[in-house]
């Protein structure tokens, strides 16, 4: 790979309607639909793209598009865990189609990893469908781990990964 990827704190006021279109495919990815993203993310999608704000608020740095050039191409959203702060959840990672299998997956990981071990989290999880081959096949080298169905959302997998140390 001779390209490589920079990293950009999201900007909701700038470009909201790239925040929604990657979050609403990383649903029909995941879940063959948008349809749960958009029930939740209000008018206009309002309640998401305050969502993106308070996120970065919180965490400087958590949700971030990933640019080729002069172009978006990916986007992150990681929160932390409400109850234990060395906990974290990857909500998405997310790479428009058209750069998938170019290697650009592991740089969004290695993203999440050096956020994380910067912050002092060690533990991160992620949701994703069992039927996404292409995915669980790709975190799993990453070295995720699959936990299984997830209580809270049946329809998909719960995945875990420790952060290593530096």
């Amino acid at each position: 790979m001779s390209q490589s990827l920079s990293f950009r704190e999201i900007d909701p006021s700038r470009d909201p309607e790239v925040c929604v279109q990657f979050r609403a495919d990383s649903f029909v990815e995941s879940l063959g639909s948008a349809e749960r993203f958009y029930s939740a993310a209000g008018e206009g999608a309002q309640n998401y793209l305050d969502g993106l704000r308070a996120k970065n608020r919180d965490w400087p740095g958590s949700c971030v598009h990933a640019w080729l050039e002069n172009a978006i191409v990916g986007q992150i959203e990681v929160r932390r865990d409400r109850t234990d702060p060395a906990r974290a959840h990857v909500l998405p990672y997310y790479l428009r189609p058209d750069t998938r299998g170019r290697g650009f997956g592991k740089l969004l990981d290695g993203y999440v990893i050096e956020l994380c071990r910067a912050a002092g989290v060690h533990i991160t999880t992620l949701r994703v469908s069992p039927t996404n081959e292409r995915a669980m096949a790709f975190y799993r080298k990453q070295g995720w781990h699959d936990r299984g169905q997830d209580p809270e959302h049946p329809e998909v997998h719960l995945m875990e990964r420790l952060i290593p140390s530096a």
